[in-house]
């Protein structure tokens, strides 16, 4: 999400705690993926989630679970790299 601060752009992605139908893009997602692989119990699913914050054109992995950090400046910074058939690529980023 991109926009200026105040714009709802966190509530749209995470949603709100207080109610269910307020869940944002986020928990939708995961639901949705959930329910196609209960759907399929014939099939073996590897899930794996990532979850990058870009901040002042730093990126950021929210997910490490390696860190002990106080603030956002001691996560792990991510890096985009672009190989040479244009392929993007993100360093430092779990999964």
């Amino acid at each position: 999400a991109y926009g200026q601060t105040g714009s709802g752009k966190t509530f749209t992605i995470t949603g709100g705690a207080e109610r269910y139908v307020d869940r944002g893009i986020i928990p939708r997602v995961i639901a949705y993926l959930f329910a196609k692989v209960a759907e399929r119990p014939e099939q073996i699913y590897e899930v794996r989630v990532s979850y990058l914050e870009i901040y002042n054109e730093v990126g950021y992995d929210l997910l490490d679970e390696k860190q002990d950090t106080q603030s956002m400046e001691d996560l792990p910074k991510v890096s985009l790299l672009e190989d040479e058939d244009g392929k993007v690529h993100l360093r430092n980023l779990s999964a």
